[in-house]
């Protein structure tokens, strides 16, 4: 099934996501922060609101990244630069935080 590609990956399937995503899993796995998940999944897997994919929130990704970066640079990488916080969304974000803690 093809999937709908918001950021500058080269995923196209769902097959091509899951791999994607599945790299992230330890961080996941260690809870570095609540909003991680829901983070990627609204990166590699987005909500489509009338056939047109929902980009992830700023504010999502600046807290998945407070959590979790400082590990990552421990063990010597780098928070990906296809997911710099930068590029997303500040529109309707307003609640997302607020949304997630619920959904988590």
């Amino acid at each position: 099934m093809k999937i709908t590609n918001i950021t500058d990956l080269s995923h196209t399937t769902q097959e091509d996501a899951g791999l994607a995503i599945n790299q992230f899993q330890p961080l996941v796995q260690v809870g570095c922060s609540p909003q991680l998940k829901p983070f990627l999944c609204s990166v590699y897997t987005p909500k489509c609101v009338l056939g047109k994919a929902q980009r992830p929130c700023r504010t999502l990704c600046e807290q998945a990244r407070s959590g979790c970066e400082s590990l990552l640079n421990k063990y010597g990488f780098q928070w990906p630069d296809h997911l710099k916080c930068d590029t997303f969304t500040t529109e309707f974000c307003e609640n997302v935080s607020l949304l997630f803690l619920f959904l988590t």
